[in-house]
């Protein structure tokens, strides 16, 4: 048992929403280690919550909507099934939400559980609807041992592959800030799903991450 796992459980809220025998989840399942933090979030209003399959392509995984009365909040749980490497390292669908006018849009991982939790909480909160996007790393699909599923959502962030920001009305803030930069090529080397990705791929996929990057602090506010 890492550390990860020794810790979290003791500053989360304990009651359980999620009954982990009613899933039939794959070790390691990215989706069901954050949807157990979604659910401690949003508590009871788990009940009145509605899943449905993938966006129309838009995106991998499954999406949740939650009403809270005052707001509908959307989460997509993106295991990146099938996706390509251009795909997996462009999120559209959060500054698709923001052109829309979701009142607030949020990235989040559970390989960083207080982030995501605090996220599902403001969303909650906001003077409309909400979106949210969560990376959830998926052992079967992305091809790594299923123990590694917290390792790779951290290296995800650390690589700036998937940052963690938060856009509301009146700001735009990065949530998690990285000091060392993780190389990117550590970060997609470690699944078998680009094994076959040639040294010109991996030069155009750093491009773009740092591109995607630039295009992000271009919007995030000084402190």
């Amino acid at each position: 048992m890492d550390k990860f796992s020794l810790y979290v459980p003791n500053f989360l809220p304990c009651k359980e929403y999620f009954e982990p025998k009613k899933n039939n989840a794959c070790p390691g399942c990215g989706i069901s280690l954050a949807v157990r933090q979604v659910y401690k979030a949003v508590e009871s209003l788990i009940e009145k919550s509605v899943w449905e399959k993938e966006a129309s392509g838009k995106v991998s995984g499954s999406l949740l909507k939650i009403k809270n009365g005052k707001n509908e909040i959307t989460i997509c749980f993106d295991n990146e099934a099938g996706g390509t490497l251009d795909k997996a390292l462009k999120k559209t669908m959060p500054a698709v939400a923001v052109a829309e006018g979701y009142k607030y849009v949020a990235t989040a991982s559970p390989s960083y559980p207080f982030d995501l939790y605090d996220k599902i909480k403001r969303a909650l909160e906001a003077d409309g609807d909400a979106y949210i996007h969560v990376l959830c790393p998926c052992p079967e699909e992305w091809g790594f041992e299923c123990d590694n599923t917290v390792k790779l959502g951290f290296w995800a962030v650390e690589s700036n592959a998937f940052p963690l920001y938060e856009v509301g009305t009146g700001f735009y803030n990065q949530t998690i800030k990285i000091l060392n930069q993780r190389n990117l090529g550590e970060y997609l080397s470690a699944q078998k799903r680009f094994k076959k990705t040639t040294s010109a791929q991996f030069k155009k996929a750093e491009e773009t991450v740092k591109k995607e990057y630039a295009k992000l602090l271009e919007n995030i506010q000084p402190e």
